[in-house]
């Protein structure tokens, strides 16, 4: 059986988001290895929604990750739903990023 050429793109893509937003997540952990005294500071979120809708945001993700490992990609729906959700998680990475990293300097 074959798959189509639309499913093969899928797979790639969602393989390599999730490669891309997992190194997004883990630049902190290096950042707080290489000066912790930077990730000492505190950050304030001054509204709650500051707070829940990233949340809301990473649990869709896993959400996602979960279902789409489960199946081993073989599912191009869920897969391009991971796609944007991740597209998602990595754009808010990177501004929450951009951001601290601002306030730190």
């Amino acid at each position: 059986m074959t798959s189509s050429k639309n499913h093969t793109i899928s797979k790639i893509a969602a393989k390599a988001i999730v490669r891309v937003t997992v190194i997004l997540i883990a630049l902190p952990i290096i950042l707080y290895f290489t000066r912790p005294e930077a990730m000492a500071s505190q950050v304030s979120f001054p509204n709650p929604w500051s707070i829940v809708a990233p949340v809301l945001l990473l649990m869709s993700f896993l959400a996602l990750l979960i279902v789409v490992l489960r199946n081993k990609y073989s599912k191009m729906e869920y897969n391009w739903l991971l796609i944007l959700s991740g597209i998602f998680v990595c754009l808010y990475l990177f501004l929450f990023y951009t951001r601290v990293l601002q306030i730190l300097q």
